[in-house]
């Protein structure tokens, strides 16, 4: 099955994620991308009374079941994958171990053996971890555009200019014996 699109997968995140059974796992909250394809390729979901744990689960088997998601795994098989640091981004060693534990433990589980005696049992502990993280809430893309505005403005321009000023003369002046020359 081929994982969902980017935005299938966020209209997903708050949704309650349930195992093959229908017993609740926990909520889907973070989406992790293929590093060559940025496709969605695994889900964090928050486990435990106070949403302190996550783990993931891989997208091309989750499918919306209703207002909710269900995987084909059982809770605890999805409560004892691999535990990774959800604030560092998945190295190739840390998924390839996610794959590992989803393809030979879904199998067994199907079969109903899970390589375990009839007295074994699995102990878990809930650790509530209380602190602030960024995490994205959107995709965006930068994209340049040219706009050609046309502007008309006044711009102020300098220039000299010569005129000619007229003034009467005095009488006394023409009268004068210089002027008459």
């Amino acid at each position: 099955m081929a994982s969902p699109d980017i935005d299938t997968v966020l209209e997903w995140r708050g949704r309650t994620v349930r195992d093959r059974a229908g017993e609740k796992i926990g909520r889907f909250e973070e989406i992790y991308l293929d590093a060559d394809t940025d496709l969605p390729e695994w889900g964090g979901v928050r486990t435990g009374m106070f949403g302190g744990g996550e783990v993931l689960i891989p997208l091309d088997v989750t499918a919306p079941s209703g207002d909710d998601l269900q995987v084909p795994f059982d809770k605890e098989l999805v409560e004892g994958a691999p535990s990774l640091d959800p604030e560092a981004e998945l190295s190739a060693a840390d998924q390839a171990a996610l794959h590992e534990h989803y393809a030979s433990r879904a199998s067994a589980s199907e079969c109903g053996d899970t390589g375990e005696g009839d007295d074994a049992m699995t102990r878990s502990e809930e650790e509530v971890a209380i602190g602030k993280r960024a995490r994205p809430t959107e995709r965006v893309r930068l994209k340049k555009y040219v706009v050609t505005e046309h502007v008309t403005k006044t711009v102020p321009v300098q220039r000299e200019e010569i005129r000619v000023e007229r003034v009467p003369v005095d009488e006394e002046e023409t009268d004068s014996p210089e002027s008459a020359a």
